[in-house]
């Protein structure tokens, strides 16, 4: 799992030299709904992985962090044709957010209002996105 991470680091800074883009918050996530996040988690003695899901009620302290998330970070985004696969994903419809957690970037996938699927990836600080495990 160490070895991923300077790979997405990689990815992710070869990405942050293309084109930006902002984003409209009601394009991406409906904020009267709730989110459901699924931590991937893998035991290195037998290594076999597993999944966590709970939902992420709305208005509750969690989805209220991820909308302030979302909404503090529409601005320079990077279109990505790369897959991204993380620990921590949040999903709402056809929206997804990738994280790997303790790296510095975040990816997403939505489909937009014309029906096309959209990937956007964004270098954040560390760290900002650990309420989602807490």
């Amino acid at each position: 799992m160490k070895q991923i991470i300077p790979i997405i680091t990689l990815i992710l800074s070869l990405v942050m030299t293309s084109c930006q883009t902002d984003l409209k918050l009601n394009d991406v996530i409906d904020q009267k709904s709730p989110f459901t996040l699924t931590i991937k988690s893998v035991d290195p003695k037998i290594e076999l992985s597993s999944n966590e899901s709970e939902k992420i009620e709305v208005n509750s302290e969690k989805w209220i962090k991820l909308v302030g998330f979302v909404k503090d970070n529409m601005n320079g985004w990077q279109s990505s044709p790369a897959s991204y696969i993380g620990d921590i994903y949040v999903s709402q419809g056809d929206f997804r957010l990738i994280h790997t957690n303790g790296s510095n970037g975040v990816a997403i996938v939505f489909t937009d209002k014309e029906g096309n699927p959209k990937q956007y990836t964004k270098g954040i600080d560390k760290g900002e996105l650990d309420f989602l495990t807490e």
